[in-house]
């Protein structure tokens, strides 16, 4: 059966590696066969997985859904609140972004 999910290079992806823990990431190489996709892992529950290229299985990738630039900005200025250690700017922006989300769902 093939494979009707195809990745392109620098497509963000997430997922489950072999022994079942969850990846997130972005595709750094699609193999041949088109069944394997090396992929830089940003975040897993698994400590060791972050900032290492691994490859995957690609049926047990999925793409992950574009956010609006305005989610996405949202998402950042909440990163730094976290760096900078300001919690009001950290409410206020959380409460923007689930209100943010409310709206469109």
């Amino acid at each position: 059966m093939k494979n009707k999910l195809r990745f392109q290079v620098g497509q963000w992806v997430e997922g489950e590696t072999w022994d079942k823990q969850r990846i997130y990431g972005y595709v750094v190489k699609v193999g041949k066969p088109a069944d394997i996709t090396k992929v830089y892992i940003v975040d897993s529950a698994n400590e060791e997985l972050r900032g290492r290229m691994i490859h995957v299985l690609s049926k047990s990738l999925q793409k992950v859904p574009e956010q609006t630039p305005v989610e996405a900005a949202i998402e950042q200025l909440i990163d730094l609140a976290l760096l900078t250690k300001d919690q009001g700017w950290f409410e206020h922006l959380s409460k923007q972004l689930c209100q943010l989300r409310m709206q469109y769902s």
